[in-house]
């Protein structure tokens, strides 16, 4: 097999190996996507960092995989999947997106998702998964994979055939719906810098920075040059503007999360993922998340008993990865040796 699968994000490039159908993921390592020119660099250290023969190839990145070029939206890198196929002189190759491949990684989990909460329980502690708000799964409805990072990644897995899909989007793109007085006023100060207010723009790790300009700035102080995870820092340490920023980020994950469920039916459940709700999980608890997670009107009784979990393992994008190359619900993205 000599298997090299990849998570790609804005920030990140993980990679793993898998020498053959019948061993584990191995080789795993972490690098930074600004250390490297291009995705060609990146792959190429990972090979020779691990004397790696590499003939196949399964890539998750932060793009839209549709069609043969490929641009990341938070990192400079672009390429076509043809290009890379050639490159490396691979046998087969498939690029998926990075939210498709966390979805993926819980394929297995959301088959077993059932009514009786003890076995859930086992179910989320086989997982690995932290218990964000109790409920009780829909057996079959789809689930939601979603979550702030680098950028937002929105994705709903269901079950096909025995075998599981992921529906590919651009969710983290829908525009920004306010939700309060305050979130009103965020959307007024957006709009002077943007004339689309994607949630992805509040919603991620430049999200952050935006929101805490916006709260200073409303307290009458300058707007800040502090990077996201200095911000983070700051709220874990009790500092009050950056509190109330990751609070009011994620009070607004909350309004996502919410509207997903009614769009897609994902009454089976959501799991969190991304870079930021795992660091910052304290101050999710204390936001209004849970708040506007239900707080739609008429259609409460449909997303009150949605359970909520939180996954912080980084290796989920590379394991969905390796369950994409053999699905056959992906055959058609797969480039092969002719």
């Amino acid at each position: 097999m000599n298997l090299l699968v990849a998570d790609i994000g804005g920030t990140n490039a993980r990679f793993a190996f898998q020498a053959d159908n019948t061993q584990k993921l191995s080789n795993f390592s972490f690098l930074k996507c600004s250390d490297f020119t291009n995705i060609h660099d990146a792959i190429e250290f990972y090979k020779k960092d691990n004397n790696l023969d590499v003939k196949n190839m399964s890539i998750a990145v932060a793009s839209t995989t549709k069609n043969d070029a490929i641009k990341f939206t938070n990192n400079n890198w672009d390429f076509k999947q043809s290009e890379i196929f050639k490159y490396f002189k691979l046998d087969k190759l498939i690029f998926i997106n990075d939210f498709v491949a966390q979805s993926l990684c819980f394929g297995s989990f959301y088959n077993n998702l059932s009514e009786d909460q003890s076995l859930n329980d086992k179910l989320v502690s086989e997982h690995n998964l932290k218990i964000i708000r109790n409920g009780v799964p829909i057996k079959k409805a789809p689930l939601l994979v979603t979550g702030p990072g680098t950028g937002l990644g929105v994705c709903t897995l269901f079950q096909l055939d025995d075998h599981p899909i992921a529906i590919e989007g651009e969710g983290g793109h829908s525009s920004f719906a306010p939700n309060s007085e305050i979130e009103i006023e965020l959307l007024q100060f957006m709009k002077k810098k943007y004339n689309h207010v994607s949630n992805e723009r509040l919603v991620s790790g430049s999200g952050i920075e935006e929101i805490f300009n916006f709260i200073r700035v409303n307290n009458g102080l300058k707007p800040s040059t502090l990077k996201a995870p200095e911000i983070g820092e700051k709220a874990l340490d009790g500092d009050l503007q950056a509190k109330e920023t990751v609070k009011l980020l994620f009070s607004i994950l909350g309004t996502i999360v919410s509207s997903v469920i009614l769009i897609n039916g994902t009454q089976s459940g959501v799991i969190l993922t991304g870079g930021i709700t795992p660091k910052l999980k304290e101050v999710l608890s204390i936001s209004d998340f849970e708040i506007n997670l239900l707080n739609k009107g008429r259609r409460y009784d449909y997303v009150k008993n949605v359970p909520v979990w939180l996954t912080e393992d980084n290796k989920n994008g590379l394991y969905g990865a390796l369950n994409a190359i053999n699905n056959p619900h992906y055959k058609d993205k797969l480039i092969v040796k002719r």
